[in-house]
């Protein structure tokens, strides 16, 4: 396909509560599918949700709990959540990237999942630099995963929120061909001006579609399974963001703001990424390699290697 209907899920997820988060993530693609959709992308950390309690005192009874809770609740990749959502792509064939809390040995990724249309997991990409109080709660990415994907809507890649002000990082992406940028971001509202520049500025340098999925939430959805915790619910109110962007920057929609939970769609023609290439081209005709260019190591870093 060379059109498209894209859709940015505007959802809140069910806080510390991965399985309903899944059944929701499911429900998400089937209303995005009545509406026309082959691509569906959902927010940041989704699945189970954004620790947004992480700016809080560690030594805090809230911080604790969430911590407990949010440890519990993190997902394999592949798992039983990634295995209904690709059912659910496939039986809507669907291509669909979203935002999960991932567990491996005893530490926690933000981590983004692609799957396509047929159901199949193609890979995932976690998260390079987690930001200010997020370094409390989730671990370094190696760089070995940040790859594209050929779908059916296009060769698709993606970043997480403030991965996009890593110049390197939207250079390497660029340099795979993506097409449609997923561009994963939590709902805070101060980060509206922050997320339309550097998407804007994506969709320009790379020459890509740019589908910025952000949530809403509200602080009565937040620790719902977690009465014994006093929590400060003030700083839980997220409006969303979420928007659907062309080469070259212009939106085709959004950024739609509020609390109520929506979908935003737009239609994509990947043919404008080849007219956009003919203004500039970072990889192409506007790279000068002689004079500067990206060392990208894409091993992976594993701590234990066995040589048997």
């Amino acid at each position: 396909m060379t059109k498209f209907i894209a859709a940015a899920v505007q959802w809140a997820p069910i806080v510390h509560d991965s399985a309903a988060c899944a059944d929701k993530a499911v429900q998400a693609i089937a209303d995005a599918a009545r509406e026309g959709a082959r691509l569906v992308v959902l927010p940041e950390a989704w699945i189970p949700g954004y620790p947004y309690w992480a700016g809080t005192s560690i030594r805090s009874a809230e911080y604790q709990g969430f911590l407990q809770e949010f440890n519990r609740q993190a997902i394999r990749v592949p798992g039983p959540e990634t295995e209904r959502i690709q059912a659910a792509a496939a039986k809507h064939q669907c291509t669909v990237v979203f935002g999960c809390d991932e567990r491996a040995a005893g530490s926690i990724y933000c981590t983004i999942v692609y799957i396509g249309s047929d159901g199949r997991l193609l890979g995932k990409h976690r998260k390079l630099m987690p930001t200010l109080t997020e370094r409390m709660v989730w671990a370094m990415g190696d760089g070995s995963d940040l790859e594209a994907y050929d779908t059916d809507c296009g060769r698709i890649g993606g970043l997480n929120c403030f991965e996009h002000h890593m110049a390197l990082a939207r250079y390497a992406v660029g340099s795979l061909g993506v097409q449609v940028h997923a561009s994963l971001w939590p709902g805070y509202e101060w980060l509206n001006p922050i997320v339309d520049a550097c998407t804007r500025q994506l969709a320009f340098e790379n020459a890509c579609f740019v589908v910025v999925a952000r949530e809403v939430m509200s602080p009565e959805q937040i620790a719902v399974n977690m009465p014994q915790v006093e929590i400060d619910r003030s700083g839980y109110q997220m409006t969303g963001g979420s928007a659907i962007i062309a080469p070259g920057g212009t939106y085709l929609a959004g950024p739609v703001s509020g609390e109520k939970e929506t979908i935003v769609c737009a239609e994509i023609d990947l043919d404008r990424c080849l007219q956009q290439k003919w203004w500039f081209d970072g990889y192409g005709h506007y790279a000068r390699p002689d004079v500067m260019r990206l060392d990208w190591d894409r091993r992976a870093k594993r701590a234990v290697r066995d040589r048997d």
